[in-house]
């Protein structure tokens, strides 16, 4: 079976811890999946609110999430405090991959490693736009 890779750039933007709740635990006694997919859109909003953005909002654009892939490679457990890392990569004329480091005892054990397709949207028109000149100061 092929394993998924994904390359965290060289710089990070933005970091913010988050608490593993007894209610973020499956029945393996670990973070659920979901779980972790949430607590990575709470890092990403909290990006975009650091940068004086919303999702829903960049310059008058929203966001959809083209894709979302992730790696995991370590267990996390109640009341475990993960720190959420993002960095930005592989632009595009309409977006670029948001890419998340995840991990805990201060950064020595990597949770996983995931990155979501950013693509900036019109919701009025409904069609993808250009990437925004205040996000695009990001990237660079």
């Amino acid at each position: 079976m092929a394993r998924l890779s994904i390359t965290y750039p060289k710089r990070t933007l933005f970091t913010c811890s988050l608490p593993v709740r007894i209610t973020d635990i499956n029945y393996g006694q670990h973070l659920a999946h979901d779980k972790l997919i949430s607590m990575l859109h709470e890092a990403r909003a909290q990006f975009f609110l650091h940068f004086g953005m919303q999702e829903a909002n960049v310059a008058g654009l929203g966001i959809i999430l083209s894709d979302l892939a992730i790696r995991y490679q370590a267990e996390s457990f109640h009341p475990d405090v993960l720190s959420i890392e993002i960095a930005l990569d592989d632009p595009s004329r309409c977006g670029c991959d948001m890419v998340y480091r995840v991990s805990k005892d201060d950064g020595k054990t990597i949770i996983a490693t995931a990155k979501t397709g950013l693509v900036f949207f019109d919701y009025s028109s409904k069609k993808a736009a250009s990437i925004p000149e205040q996000f695009k100061q990001l990237l660079s």
